[in-house]
């Protein structure tokens, strides 16, 4: 049986998740798109559904939900579907700080999270905290530019201010992104490191800035303002990769 209208109650629904921070959040789910996503979560137990576009067929050891053209596309973010979507679990929080920490000052661009957590499972950072008024994690945009790390990188929401002060009292060293900071090839990596990036229109917040004083710069030619968030994030996090 192949699903064909677009009123039916499972493309409601997954469109809902697709669509909704507050559905997500309610439901403990969350859509991925695409077969290298889908495979991804498989491998990590998370798969509840798979839907594929019909006649499409792909190696899988499960049934499948066929859907139309029609459905597929009403439930995907993307322009041109691949034709495998799959509804997942949200896994769950370990809280669990590690060694290297990126925290995330209401960081708001998709691709950048999604760049950030990409980067921290490439380099070996342990832990992404991420200020409530980030972007969020399931974004179907955020997801996509993961390319699976989402899966894999140990991530959760908390107040900075309060992750700061557990981080402080476990003996981390903490510094901020700002343009005026030690240049960074000048830093000396040390047992414990955490590293708090700024949003990308105000930077690192006030608060951060009276918490934390020690601060970091990635040097650059004279000519070059700054860098994009998911850029220099990515080279803090490979100058103190594990």
């Amino acid at each position: 049986m192949v699903i064909r209208s677009l009123q039916n109650p499972k493309v409601k629904q997954y469109a809902k998740l697709m669509q909704q921070k507050k559905e997500r959040e309610r439901s403990g789910r969350f859509i991925v798109e695409g077969e290298h996503l889908v495979f991804e979560a498989l491998a990590h137990g998370l798969v509840e559904e798979i839907l594929v576009l019909e006649g499409k067929h792909y190696l899988l050891d499960r049934p499948v939900v066929e859907v139309s053209r029609e459905v597929m596309n009403r439930i995907c973010d993307t322009k041109t579907p691949q034709g495998i979507i799959a509804c997942c679990q949200i896994k769950p929080v370990k809280k669990e700080y590690g060694t290297r920490v990126l925290l995330l000052d209401d960081i708001q661009d998709p691709g950048n999270l999604g760049t950030l957590i990409r980067s921290a499972d490439a380099f070996g950072f342990d832990t992404v905290i991420r200020s409530p008024m980030t972007v969020d994690l399931y974004n179907p945009k955020v997801v996509r530019a993961t390319q699976g790390a989402i899966f894999r990188v140990n991530t959760w929401e908390q107040p900075l201010d309060e992750a700061v002060h557990i981080l402080m009292e476990d003996g981390f060293a903490i510094y901020r992104a700002d343009l005026d900071g030690q240049p960074l090839a000048t830093l000396r990596a040390k047992d414990k490191m955490a590293f708090v990036l700024g949003n990308e229109a105000h930077g690192v917040s006030e608060e951060m800035k009276a918490r934390i004083s020690a601060s970091v710069t990635i040097e650059m030619a004279s000519h070059s303002e700054s860098l994009n968030v998911g850029v220099a994030g990515s080279i803090i996090m490979y100058q103190f990769r594990k």
